[in-house]
């Protein structure tokens, strides 16, 4: 078991990394794809089509981050990669299902495109509260984060194979800052859930999204200097769990 990547990926969305120097200093590739038209918050088919062609040129497979959790739905499109059957554990305050009715795919939304792949056998997410989640299905579970554990998560794992998607906007504001309401959990729990399943799951890969958002405010502007503290010591904290684990154990030559 242990985590089947082999580096960083940078998907430069929106800039929110630059300001991140101690993370962006782990050995990494960097995309820039700020130059596709119609992807903050909904992607057009066209611009979809054309991330998913940038993206599938990357060289260093296993962590990416994304940036901000308006692009979220790029979870989609790393998953369509995976040809194992697979479950999708997701750590986010919100399902990310939609409503059933959306003609384009969006950050609130990507989670039912997810079920349409063949591959996907359950997903599992971990963050919600009770009143967000009315979606009642055999191959989606959801835990708020009060009722959840390591455990109890592993044991509605069916498969073997794992990929992990983390929008920091799970996170209480202790931890870490993001342009969307967010939940109480604490990243020493986060931690311990990705400990434990790079452990006993084999983890195909992991997506990181929910940065502060850096137009939005200048970037020596106090609250933006503290959002950029907090999201990059929990960037840091995920990255050297999966790298560490990857070092363990090497994907076969």
């Amino acid at each position: 078991m242990g985590f089947q990547g082999n580096g960083v990926t940078f998907l430069n969305m929106d800039g929110t990394y630059i300001s991140q120097q101690r993370l962006v200093c782990l050995p990494h590739e960097w995309i820039d794809l700020t130059d596709v038209a119609h992807t903050n918050l909904y992607c057009e088919p066209n611009s979809l089509r054309e991330l998913e062609m940038r993206i599938r040129k990357r060289t260093r497979q296993g962590l990416v981050f994304i940036g901000s959790g308006n692009y979220h739905y790029i979870s989609y499109l790393l998953t369509k990669e995976i040809k194992k059957p697979f479950t999708l554990v997701l750590f986010d305050h919100h399902t990310d299902i939609g409503t059933g009715e959306e003609t384009i795919i969006s950050c609130g939304s990507w989670v039912s495109y997810v079920l349409k792949l063949p591959q996907l056998q359950k997903v599992v997410i971990i963050g919600p509260t009770v009143r967000q989640y009315p979606h009642h299905s055999s191959r989606i579970t959801v835990f708020p984060s009060s009722l959840c554990s390591p455990k109890i998560l592993l044991s509605h794992i069916p498969t073997e194979h794992v990929y992990i998607s983390i929008d920091k906007d799970v996170l209480c504001l202790d931890d870490a800052v993001t342009n969307w309401d967010q939940g109480t959990m604490k990243l020493s729990f986060l931690l311990r859930c990705l400990q434990e399943l790079l452990i006993y799951k084999n983890v195909i890969g992991v997506d990181v999204c929910g940065e502060y958002p850096q137009a939005s405010i200048h970037s020596f502007h106090p609250v933006s200097k503290e959002a950029n503290r907090k999201n990059e010591r929990a960037n840091m904290r995920i990255a050297e769990l999966c790298l560490q684990a990857a070092a363990s154990h090497p994907r076969p030559a």
